[in-house]
């Protein structure tokens, strides 16, 4: 197989990588309806044990993971979307709302509060939850005297500041009427609940996917202000977030639940996406292995290993023989030096393939690609591939750009960048393909 071959390959893998993990479809293969029994997850329900079934939703995939639910017919819902997003429904009874990912904005505050007023006076209800990425910025709820933009000046501060999602997360419960299993303890005061995840944290602790609103919180304030301040940003934020958090610590404020009564299921995930791709991998005759699927770290670093790994298949055939694919996901990082602006566009996979791009230029036939699941690799595009002819191809520096954070630049340079629409959001996930040397 020649290099244009292989990177055929690599972006099919890829694309079916992001099918496997279709919300709808996982929706679907988890639920089954026969009269007025319904199954989810293996466990079975009745209609006639409860007053009516509601749908909430929050999340990237929110309308996808509802358009799956036509056959249980529920009486009532709503779901909460990024805006730009699909929202046409085919369920007249879910509503659909829409608001700003990755910072909150207004909207955000007035779809929560739409979802949370549906509560009402409902008793004896089911409430099926579909959680998805993209969930805790989505569904806003904050605590008491602490504003929209004071949530977003912090939410800017977490997602610059190089913390993984359990550790930005466990801030955001600590901040929230809603988040940190607060929405399950609402829910099970009026009826029963399972939760449907399709997941977008590594490692799929529930308790950090959209900020676990209806999974027990093992967090707590101390640790929320532990992570502010391991990261410098205790005295960057907005004094009423420090202010909420000192009452916390001081035990002024109820804690999150560490209890509930909730069912909650993961019916897709990274590993669900690598699947897909392997599968791809194997029906043309490569040698294929799924790495992992917790790969975290920051993106240029990371690039070091795997390509690594690739030139030891070439050079000794180990731990695999050529034509060899290397599966892996999980959730790469960039992280901003102090005084860094970040003004450049690209993301953590871009970022990872111009690094092993530098690492790969004095070799043949190997093929790097990554993308971020949903379509957006920080920044517009939903990432690249590269080779090992990619560094001479373009006149750009790309240690530079690498170093300024404008990965984008050089892979839109040389027309490499890799687009496409996704309904799902299930991390990063990236490949490596092996031929023998020339």
């Amino acid at each position: 197989m020649n290099i244009e071959e292989m990177r055929d390959l690599a972006e099919e893998m890829v694309h079916e990588a992001v099918r496997a993990a279709d919300p709808e479809r996982l929706v679907r293969k988890n639920i089954k309806v026969e009269g007025d029994e319904f199954e989810i997850c293996g466990k079975k329900f009745s209609r006639e044990d409860y007053t009516e079934v509601v749908v909430f939703g929050i999340g990237k995939a929110s309308v996808p993971m509802a358009s799956g639910l036509e056959e249980l017919n529920p009486d009532d819902g709503l779901v909460i979307t990024k805006s730009g997003k699909d929202t046409d429904l085919s369920i007249p009874a879910i509503e659909v709302e829409e608001a700003s990912h990755p910072y909150p904005e207004k909207a955000n505050l007035e779809a929560s509060d739409a979802l949370l007023s549906k509560l009402g006076d409902k008793e004896d209800a089911f409430f099926l939850f579909l959680i998805s990425g993209g969930g805790s910025a989505l569904f806003l709820s904050p605590a008491a005297g602490i504003n929209i933009k004071d949530m977003k000046e912090l939410n800017e501060l977490l997602v610059k500041s190089g913390a993984d999602i359990h550790k930005i997360n466990s801030v955001r419960k600590h901040l929230s009427e809603v988040k940190g299993g607060r929405l399950g303890e609402k829910l099970t005061r009026k009826g029963d609940v399972v939760s449907l995840i399709v997941s977008d944290v590594v490692g799929d602790d529930m308790g950090s996917i959209a900020s676990g609103p209806t999974y027990p919180d093992l967090t707590t304030y101390k640790d929320a202000v532990e992570v502010l301040k391991r990261y410098d940003l205790w005295d960057q934020i907005p004094e009423s977030v420090r202010e909420h958090l000192e009452r916390g610590l001081n035990d002024e404020l109820e804690e999150t639940p560490k209890r509930l009564d909730v069912e909650n299921f993961v019916i897709g995930n990274n590993m669900t996406a690598l699947q897909g791709a392997k599968r791809v991998a194997e029906k043309n005759n490569f040698n294929s292995i799924i790495l992992t699927s917790q790969n975290i770290g920051e993106a240029k670093g990371v690039a070091k290993p795997y390509t690594g790994i690739a030139k030891g298949i070439q050079d000794s055939n180990s731990p695999l023989e050529p034509p060899a694919a290397l599966i892996f996901g999980g959730e790469m990082t960039v992280g901003f030096r102090k005084g860094e602006n970040g003004v450049g566009k690209g993301g953590p996979n871009r970022e990872f393939l111009l690094s092993s791009a530098l690492e790969i230029r004095d070799r043949e036939n190997i093929v790097v690609i990554s993308v971020d699941s949903d379509g957006i690799d920080g920044m517009e595009k939903a990432g690249a591939v590269a080779d090992t002819t990619t560094i001479e191809r373009s006149d750009l520096n790309a240690k530079r750009l690498l170093e300024k954070h404008d990965s984008q630049a050089f892979f839109e340079s040389i027309n490499d960048s890799i687009e496409f629409e996704s309904e799902t959001n299930v991390n990063d996930i990236s490949v490596i393909l092996i031929e023998e040397k020339d």
